[in-house]
């Protein structure tokens, strides 16, 4: 009976044992709080414009990829030490909340972060323009300060200065396009051009709109001749809003042309009546891209 009795508990014991290696005791979570990114920008007098939208982060903890994520947000790490935890920013290409990626043109941020299982730490993300950037590397601006640096390519109008305070995003001006009937289409071009480049080269500008438009690019080589795309379009939207473009395949693809230039189109006919008149305001054009 004493037998039968030991043999009991040894079976109990190994049951629980088991039950242990199968079930392990998950590891409770460091937690890492994320609000959005503020921007900084200590060089704007060749960077130009602050503004920024950056809807991501992709967090790395001692270089150890963790997810991308929608800010701001929560994100649980489990820690076996106070580790370095980096926070790069992630923007949507063309506006595409489907489409993120890391822009390279901005500074990743970094902290620390203590083991602490079961806690939240608070921190807020910062970033700016790369301190590795130059002003060469500001490859076009055109801010509206300066001019319009715009000029009619087809259609029944075309972008005009636009100097009322209540339709400017910042600073003084901004290009504006404006149709009513019997004006329907236009068609505007930059008056200036960045140069090809085999690196990675980026569009960023600021819109704000009350009917579709277009934007791409205008490629011209040492004769004259010219090829162009419209790379991506935009409906309405009545707040400014930022957009990012990645523009190097079609610069790449074209590497017998030596000058590019911005060009933007709308067309009221397009839409099957709907739009009978509207406005298209652009401000803050960049075209980034780092030396050879």
């Amino acid at each position: 009976m004493h037998l039968r009795f030991y043999l009991l508990i040894l079976l109990g014991l190994l049951t629980f044992s088991a039950c242990n290696i199968i079930n392990p005791k998950e590891p409770v979570p460091t937690y890492i709080q994320l609000s959005e990114f503020t921007f900084t920008n200590p060089d704007s007098s060749f960077t130009g414009s602050s503004s920024h939208l950056i809807p991501s982060a992709r967090v790395s903890v001692d270089d150890k990829i963790v997810g991308t994520f929608d800010l701001p947000c929560t994100v649980p790490i489990v820690l076996s030490k106070t580790s370095v935890v980096a926070i790069a920013p992630f923007v949507n290409n063309q506006g595409l909340k489907s489409y993120v990626f890391n822009y390279p043109m901005y500074e990743r941020d970094t902290t620390t972060l203590y083991l602490s299982p079961g806690n939240v730490q608070n921190y807020t993300p910062k970033t700016r323009y790369s301190r590795d950037l130059r002003s060469n590397d500001f490859r076009l601006k055109i801010n509206f300060e300066e001019g319009l640096f715009f000029k009619n390519l087809s259609g029944d109008t075309t972008m005009i200065l636009e100097k009322d305070a209540s339709k400017v995003m910042e600073g003084a001006s901004c290009g504006g396009v404006y149709l009513q009937a019997p004006q329907k289409i236009t068609e505007s071009i930059s008056t200036t051009y960045f140069d090809y480049t085999t690196n990675s080269c980026y569009l960023e500008f600021n819109y704000r709109c009350s009917m579709p438009f277009q934007i791409g690019l205008q490629a011209e080589n040492a004769d004259g001749l010219t090829y162009g795309e419209y790379l991506a379009g935009y409906y309405p939207k009545d707040s400014w809003g930022k957009i990012y473009m990645d523009v190097s395949s079609f610069v790449q693809s074209n590497k017998s042309y030596s000058k590019f230039y911005i060009k933007l189109r709308t067309n009221l006919d397009e839409f099957d009546g709907k739009y009978t008149e509207g406005y298209v305001l652009i401000d803050n054009i960049k075209v980034v891209s780092k030396s050879e």
